[in-house]
């Protein structure tokens, strides 16, 4: 019981996240920001917030289908 317990919070939080990092790229599309990332290897790249978001939400669906 326990175990099952821990799992919910863990998908909770994770889910949380997930609302979290959709709010902030929403809000940054409305002011027309840039996001920026890094490569693995450190290097920064930007993009705009929109194709932040979509990308966030291709992965997020492909990371859904996978779990099922």
């Amino acid at each position: 019981m326990k175990q099952q317990n821990e799992e919910n919070v863990t998908e909770m939080i994770a889910r949380g996240m997930e609302i979290a990092v959709e709010k902030c790229l929403l809000d940054k599309i409305v002011k027309g920001q840039t996001v920026v990332y890094a490569h693995d290897d450190g290097s920064v790249y930007t993009m705009s917030a929109k194709d932040a978001l979509n990308h966030f939400l291709t992965e997020a669906a492909a990371n859904v289908q996978y779990a099922e």
